[in-house]
């Protein structure tokens, strides 16, 4: 039960923001993204509709998972400047409860039959659907990396190959690297002569200031393992005041309700595996050791780099993406 907490916190401290139970207001960008060209807006379940945006006109087709969950699509904006170019269309998708997709109303918050990870994976099969795609390359990132894993096993036969980028299907795995990684935040502040006594009262147990210990834990961490960047960049901005932190509290207890790694060694299509060099979620180490569990997968580290690496260093992270998908396309070669 401590394990399942500790990943449902973790998952929601990717710039993290007070949570509040009010439905998302919508801004100009809303409005703006609409109606803008390639937008679908697709129907699940006969219920409710999911936004979608078309980008690019090349023959080989990428759906892009976002994580979170609860973010948006905006996160994967920098892909559009990299992947089109070599003739890869991508899709973006908002998942239900997301900002740009349709608002759940209050009777279904609490529907608990809704907010499953294998209720999403019947979603993501209707957004494939809708989008007229045949056989397509799906790439997850953070908790949709989870997402894109439950989907191809369950519907390999749709899948190129699977990108799976910055997160640990183990979730015990998960949970030490995490530690780590709080750990060296905790070292990095006892190294400043502001949060020295802090850290030293919390080390020993004693009573110390717990509400400027987290503020300065939480950027601290966030700079060094989630993103690395001195100023985010506007569409980073934008998903992080777009996060809908109601459904995320929603889908939580459910991110690890299903077993990943027995579904590892069934996934046949090709992977690839990504990770920063500083992610918080999973290491060089533990992403290297997962590669030998697929049968056919390959990885690499993007250095300098942490959570958000595609963003932290797109030079090194883009063009591992781009071979893997034409190597493993068939409908061009």
């Amino acid at each position: 039960m401590k394990a399942k907490i500790l990943v449902y916190i973790l998952l929601f401290s990717l710039f993290s923001t007070p949570l509040t139970g009010k439905c998302q207001q919508k801004d100009s960008t809303y409005y703006k993204k609409e109606n803008a060209p390639g937008v679908k807006k697709i129907l699940i379940d006969g219920k409710f509709w999911v936004w979608t945006q078309k980008i690019g006109d090349g023959k080989i087709n990428v759906l892009l998972l976002h994580g979170g969950p609860a973010i948006t699509h905006e996160n994967f904006e920098i892909f559009a400047k990299y992947l089109p170019k070599h003739g890869i269309t991508i899709y973006y998708y908002d998942q239900f409860g997301s900002y740009f997709s349709q608002d759940p109303t209050k009777e279904q918050l609490n529907d608990t039959s809704i907010w499953k990870v294998s209720r999403y994976v019947n979603e993501v099969e209707q957004v494939r659907k809708g989008l007229g795609l045949d056989r397509f390359f799906i790439y997850g990132h953070s908790y949709g990396a989870l997402l894109a894993l439950a989907y191809t096993y369950r519907y390999q036969d749709n899948v190129e190959g699977m990108i799976f980028s910055d997160m640990n299907p183990s979730q015990r795995d998960f949970g030490e690297r995490y530690t780590l990684a709080s750990k060296q935040t905790d070292d990095l502040l006892d190294e400043l002569k502001q949060y020295h006594g802090i850290i030293q009262n919390k080390v020993k147990g004693i009573n110390y200031d717990t509400n400027r210990y987290q503020k300065a834990f939480d950027s601290t961490f966030e700079r060094n393992f989630v993103v690395r960047l001195d100023t985010l960049p506007d569409y980073l901005m934008r998903t992080k005041a777009h996060k809908n932190y109601e459904t995320a509290r929603k889908i939580g207890p459910s991110t690890f309700s299903l077993d990943y790694m027995a579904m590892v060694p069934q996934v046949k299509v090709p992977v690839l595996l990504i990770t920063g060099q500083y992610d918080f979620i999973i290491s060089s180490e533990q992403v290297k050791a997962l590669s030998v569990k697929f049968p056919n997968a390959q990885w690499y580290v993007v250095p300098d780099a942490a959570h958000m690496c595609f963003s932290d260093n797109p030079e090194m992270y883009f063009p591992g993406i781009i071979k893997f998908i034409k190597k493993n396309n068939r409908s061009i070669k």
